[in-house]
């Protein structure tokens, strides 16, 4: 797909007028009980599936060292940091993009397949974040809803497909369930999609899972895209910074879209990033706290006969069918920011992970 750039600059202007909230603002709105608590400094937020242990104590270290670097542009820690990352996927730095978090790239891809207008699809619910975009530049979409096992209906997305399909998108695990598909799985609906049509993978937590990332397969299917941050396993949700990785041509192509590529990532985000990935202690206590939250927190919904299903992420959707009580009022009355309701049919909700005092909080609230 080649770029005009004055049709670029066009949807680029329209792109960016059809979402006038944050990201976090635009995910915090459709959360019960944000505006109340929001401000609150006793507030628990279980709500946007955040690191609650917290960022790597060497990448702490490293950002506060880098603050003097602040006044000047540096290519260093840049060239580094792509040049880890490509190590981590043992790739080249040419399959790389790097930006402020992967939502942001979630966003490029949309306006990159909309630049010849055209059909996305998406499964729901899902996070898809650049949905209003995408119709917003013109493009027609499908929603895919879940299977009954609450997973992404890859059949269902694959005869969805028409003539002018641009993209199709997969979070992997998804949120907000926590379902994972196999690798397996998706390499085989990859390969009965035409070449023509990006496949877009959202690997946000694949790091919670012992399943390879389907990132050494973009050199072999040109129409793969997958996305990585540093939001979840590594703590930097406030700190910013996810990257793409997708064939040498198609980042060329993406990086044609930006007037500086990387420019928007500071030097503190990418000092931290390259000390938080050779903190194998910190990352390896985050991965087993997480287990043991989640396996603790599993086991109190069934105590109570909460239906849910198995989580690959560190949080687990539920459903609140067979529970009396109003949840969202108890969580406020607790001052804890839970999840909205994704499904109405059956009520499912969706609980972030916190700590284990947290979570027997959270428990103790709804009981």
């Amino acid at each position: 797909m080649s770029i005009n750039r004055r049709d670029w600059l066009k949807t680029a202007l329209l792109g960016s007028a059809a979402v006038t909230l944050s990201p976090l603002e635009f995910l915090a709105k459709s959360t019960p009980n944000f505006t109340e608590l929001r401000n609150d400094d006793k507030t628990i937020r279980l709500c946007f599936n955040e690191n609650p242990f917290g960022v790597s104590p060497k990448a702490l270290e490293a950002m506060q060292k880098s603050l003097s670097l602040s006044s000047m542009y540096d290519f260093k820690f840049a060239d580094t940091l792509s040049g880890k990352l490509g190590e981590k996927h043992n790739l080249k730095q040419e399959n790389l993009l790097v930006s402020a978090g992967s939502s942001f790239l979630l966003e490029l891809m949309i306006k990159y397949v909309s630049l010849e207008k055209g059909h996305f699809i998406i499964p729901d619910p899902s996070f898809t974040i650049f949905e209003p975009i995408g119709e917003f530049l013109g493009m027609s979409k499908t929603v895919v809803p879940l299977n009954e096992q609450k997973r992404i209906d890859l059949n269902k997305m694959k005869s969805s497909i028409k003539k002018d399909t641009k993209l199709i998108y997969i979070c992997n695990p998804n949120n907000p369930t926590g379902d994972l598909l196999s690798r397996n799985e998706i390499e085989s609906f990859i390969k009965t999609v035409p070449e023509n049509i990006t496949i877009l993978v959202d690997e946000a937590y694949i790091e919670f899972t012992n399943q390879k990332s389907l990132s050494d397969l973009v050199n072999t299917y040109n129409n793969l895209v997958v996305t990585r941050t540093f939001s979840k396993l590594y703590g930097f949700a406030g700190a910013r910074l996810g990257y793409a990785i997708g064939n040498p041509k198609l980042i060329q192509e993406l990086k044609k879209l930006q007037s500086w590529s990387g420019a928007e990532i500071s030097i503190v985000t990418m000092a931290g990033a390259i000390a938080a990935m050779e903190d194998q202690e910190f990352i390896s206590k985050v991965l087993d706290t997480n287990q043991k939250v989640k396996d603790f927190t599993m086991s109190q919904f069934r105590k109570r006969g909460i239906t849910t299903i198995p989580s690959s992420a560190n949080f687990v959707y539920f459903s609140l069918e067979n529970y009396k009580d109003n949840y969202f009022k108890k969580l406020k009355d607790a001052k804890i920011l839970g999840g909205k309701t994704y499904e109405q049919k059956g009520k499912w909700t969706r609980i972030s992970l916190g700590t284990m005092e947290e979570m027997k909080v959270y428990f103790g609230a709804i009981s």
